[in-house]
This record gives C-alpha cells, sequence and structure tokens, in this order.
C-alpha cells in the first residue's frame, strides 16, 4: 500500500503542469520574507535559493521501497494486548533451566571442504551467550517460555543443571 501510494506522489508530482510551478518560487519567496522579518536573522539557517521538493521519501526504506525487517517485541498485541514472543529467537536459541541460552556456531554447515578438521570439530559444538544477551533472549520471551520445559530423552538434560556455582545450585532436601 505504502509503495503505491509514494509511486502515485511521485507521478503527481512529475507530471506538473507549467501553469503550476510559478506558483512555487512565489509561495517560497513569500515564505522567506515573513520568515526574515517575524524572526532575527542570527537564529534563522540561511534560505537556499534552490527549491525544496515536494515529497521527500522516507530514509529509513530500501531500494526496494519495503521498510527494512525487524524482530523486535510487541509489546502489546492488538487482540489481547498481551506482550508476543519472537519467533526467530525460538527457532535460533534453546534456554536451560538455569537461565543461560545456548546456540549453534553461525555458518556450522558452509563450505565444511575448506574448514580443517579441528575447526569442524569446534562447529558441531554449541556456544552459551553472556549476560547481556541472555537478559536480552529473556525479555524477547514471555514467561511461558522462560520456564523449565521437560522433554522425553532431551539432549540437553546434561546441561540443565549447574551445580558448580552457588548460584544456579540445586537445592537438598534433608529428611
Amino acid at each position: 500500500m505504502l509503495r503505491t501510494f509514494v509511486a502515485s506522489a511521485l507521478r503527481s508530482v512529475c507530471r506538473q503542469s507549467p501553469a503550476v510551478t510559478p506558483l512555487v518560487p512565489l509561495v517560497q519567496q513569500t515564505q522567506r520574507a515573513s520568515l526574515v522579518t517575524l524572526a532575527r536573522p542570527s537564529l534563522l539557517p540561511v534560505p537556499s535559493l534552490t527549491p525544496t521538493p515536494f515529497l521527500q521519501l522516507p530514509i529509513s526504506l530500501g531500494a526496494t521501497g519495503s521498510p527494512p525487517s525487524t524482530r523486535s517485541v510487541t509489546k502489546f498485541s492488538l487482540i489481547k494486548g498481551k506482550r508476543k514472543t519472537v519467533k526467530a529467537v525460538l527457532k535460533r536459541f534453546k534456554r536451560l533451566e538455569w537461565g543461560a541460552w545456548i546456540r549453534t556456531h553461525s555458518g556450522r554447515q558452509k563450505k565444511l571442504f575448506k574448514k580443517s578438521g579441528a575447526l569442524r570439530r569446534r562447529l558441531k559444538q554449541h556456544v552459551f551467550t553472556n549476560a547481556t544477551q541472555s537478559w536480552l533472549l529473556d525479555k524477547m520471551v514471555t514467561s511461558y517460555w522462560r520456564r523449565p520445559k521437560h522433554y522425553i530423552n532431551d539432549p540437553y538434560r546434561p546441561y540443565h543443571s549447574r551445580d558448580e556455582y552457588f548460584a544456579t545450585q540445586s537445592k537438598t532436601f534433608k529428611v
């Protein structure tokens, strides 16, 4: 819809009749005169003599005319007014029960013939995100995805507990 609006506006600007064009400098001169007489000249920028374009496209639009893709959080949905989860986070990352997020190496399956055996072995391993990234990913998902999930034959089962560190130790119950 935006593309058709921009295209029609550009067409209307390009098809201006010659009778309308003398009106543009007249309007600019009267605007300039009123600006100079009403305000002090030291506070105003010097007006340029070149005519300003009628329609300026936003800089954020790409060459195709569509806005760039974003993966931001929807804080209030239109239907229920709730936060929404960013699906790209669920696709690329896995959250462990103690709060860390893990991901695979980027480009782990590309051009393997060029990579050494040691690098290919390292690319099969997962990487932890740092504290800032984990905090950001926690904000991008809802509380449902932050809760521990229990799957049958979970390959990540050994990594869900982190008893070496005091803050993530599992509580032992004395009976």
